[in-house]
């Protein structure tokens, strides 16, 4: 991968999430260039679009900052030429509800410019069979891994027959959170609990998970979503699994983005590499690039609990330890602050 190449998935890495540094030395990296980025997905349920720009400002010491979004406006129409307006700050739409075989068309305006996206068509989704954890060792790892023993999970459903089926797999992991904050007490750092005491803390899925059903037309398919260490806390594990069918045109950005890096987060916090997106388009400029896609899919979720209590032959269980002591004080506490990582809204499914 080529310096520039590399500056460009750093660049969209940072400005999609909450990373706070360069993880490599930025004085090797041209001047900095500046691309749109238009993510969006429409669904069953939801819809959502997120119009912004990559960062700016960068400096060989890794100095950046987050441009101002652009002046935008967003809709989507469907093939009967009814229309759905749609802010373009990400937040999602719930009265946006789409329909399995009806085609969606995106369009943008932002900054005095014209986007516009393919066409693409709702796919139908398969239910969930099953979500299987599956004990394995990873004799490849140090025994001091923290994956050197863990839970292999996976998808089981069956293809539907008779067409060709892209699919994708995403997952989050609730939490509920013992301690939100530090202080200092007799000069020793220690733990402040949350407040209120309903506090979750959010894992997400990092990599791209797809596949086809290519050879395998109507049949059963169990695909491997994601691993998870055995070990403790918490005693029970919960996972939340999606599957969603997706377009042609997504699954080959994706797997394309598969082949090349696995340091992703979720659909749109990917790093765009030299892949730009396979969808969208300036109307009155088509040779500009730009980041992101148009993803139209169906999903189906299901909710696991793995039990890492149980008494596995030949397995050692990590017990994940927190060094720090709580305060002593019977009053003080830290706020659950509302985030991306940290909720008081109780999960789906959750169980105490």
């Amino acid at each position: 991968m080529n310096h520039t190449t590399l500056f460009v998935a750093i660049v969209l890495l940072i400005a999609l999430t909450d990373a706070c540094q360069y993880p490599v030395n930025a004085s090797e990296f041209p001047e900095s260039q500046k691309f749109i980025v238009i993510s969006a997905e429409l669904t069953e349920t939801y819809g959502r679009i997120n119009v912004t720009y990559t960062l700016s400002g960068v400096t060989p010491q890794g100095a950046y900052h987050f441009p101002d979004p652009p002046f935008a406006s967003a809709y989507v129409m469907d093939s009967q030429g009814n229309r759905t307006d749609f802010v373009t700050d990400g937040s999602i739409n719930p009265t946006f509800q789409g329909i399995v075989g009806e085609t969606y068309q995106m369009f943008v305006e932002a900054d005095g410019n014209t986007y516009e996206s393919k066409a693409e068509t709702m796919p139908a989704c398969p239910e969930i069979d099953s979500i299987t954890p599956v004990y394995s060792r990873e004799a490849s790892r140090d025994p001091d891994d923290l994956y050197y023993d863990g839970f292999d999970v996976y998808a089981q459903f069956a293809d539907l027959p008779v067409q060709k089926n892209f699919y994708q797999w995403d997952w989050i992991h609730y939490e509920r959170r013992a301690a939100c904050g530090t202080t200092v007490e007799n000069g020793q750092d220690v733990l402040l609990p949350c407040n209120p005491f309903d506090c979750w803390g959010i894992t997400y899925n990092n990599r791209v998970v797809v596949q086809s059903d290519n050879l395998r037309d109507g049949q059963p398919i169990a695909h491997k979503v994601v691993r998870i260490p055995f070990s403790t806390p918490p005693n029970k594990y919960y996972l939340r699994v999606e599957q969603r069918a997706i377009t042609p045109t997504v699954f080959e950005y994706l797997k394309s983005l598969e082949t090349q890096t696995q340091n992703v987060g979720s659909l749109f916090d990917i790093p765009a590499q030299t892949k730009f997106s396979p969808n969208i388009y300036n109307v009155n400029n088509p040779s500009e690039k730009i980041l992101g896609v148009f993803s139209v899919f169906s999903s189906r979720r299901k909710i696991i609990y793995i039990n890492m209590l149980q008494q596995i032959p030949g397995a050692t269980v990590k017990v994940l330890q927190e060094l720090r002591p709580f305060t002593s004080s019977p009053f003080a506490s830290a706020p659950c602050t509302e985030g991306r990582y940290r909720t008081q809204v109780r999960p789906e499914g959750w169980e105490d």
